[in-house]
């Protein structure tokens, strides 16, 4: 008898060096909802594409001096960071006891975000744009200590309202704190102003690649 695959949350990372803290709160929602949980790696096809060009160069370790940069040490330098996400991934899962699977894709990571938007419909995104952080579990701008500030954007549409219900069991999970902004004001304005949360839950529908394009933090795109 074959067993039936576990839903999915999905979470969508382009910078290793920010992949903990959503990795965190991706486990945590995967573990609630009794979901398994897939880490999708996005490397940057722009960036090979500059790595192609005669004039690239890279500054060599310490400072010293620059050198040539080819394709292929984009291609090394992605090879160890899947392998430092997948380590990750896998010591952050199973501290949680979830299932997980891991996949690479090319290009950016809005554009990857609307590409897989039919394989779930908890999916979180964390772009390198987004500030580094340095408290545990990478939770660092949340106004209230240990509690993960949470700002939800929602509409009037069945499908603010899913983002609103899925915001607040989210907030519960994650023990944080839910703050509701009305879309109506501009998604673009709403998401701007937002920019200090820990967590922005979005309905997928207010969510184009514009949208994606300027977040500065981890979001939930619900839909």
């Amino acid at each position: 008898m074959t067993t039936a695959p576990l839903p999915q949350v999905l979470a969508l990372v382009d910078d290793v060096a920010l992949a903990r803290r959503v990795l965190e709160m991706s486990s945590t929602i995967a573990r609630q909802w009794h979901r398994s949980l897939e880490v999708v790696y996005v490397e940057s096809a722009p960036a090979l594409l500059a790595a192609s060009l005669p004039f690239a160069q890279v500054l060599a370790h310490g400072g010293a001096k620059w050198l040539p940069l080819a394709p292929q040490d984009v291609e090394r330098g992605y090879r160890v960071q899947e392998a430092r996400l997948r380590d990750l991934a896998e010591r952050i899962t199973l501290r949680h006891t979830i299932q997980w699977s891991m996949r690479v894709m090319r290009g950016a990571l809005p554009e990857a975000a609307l590409e897989l938007r039919a394989r779930s419909d908890l999916m979180f995104v964390d772009r390198a744009a987004g500030a580094p952080s340095t408290a545990p579990h990478g939770w660092s701008r949340t106004q209230a200590p240990g509690r993960p500030a949470i700002t939800a954007v929602i509409d009037d549409s069945a499908a603010g309202e899913q983002a609103q219900r899925v915001a607040q069991q989210v907030a519960q999970a994650l023990g944080g704190v839910l703050n509701l902004r009305r879309a109506e004001a501009g998604t673009l304005a709403v998401v701007a102003g937002a920019s200090r949360c820990d967590l922005l839950v979005l309905p997928r529908s207010l969510a184009g690649a514009g949208i994606l394009a300027k977040l500065v933090q981890p979001a939930l795109l619900v839909g």
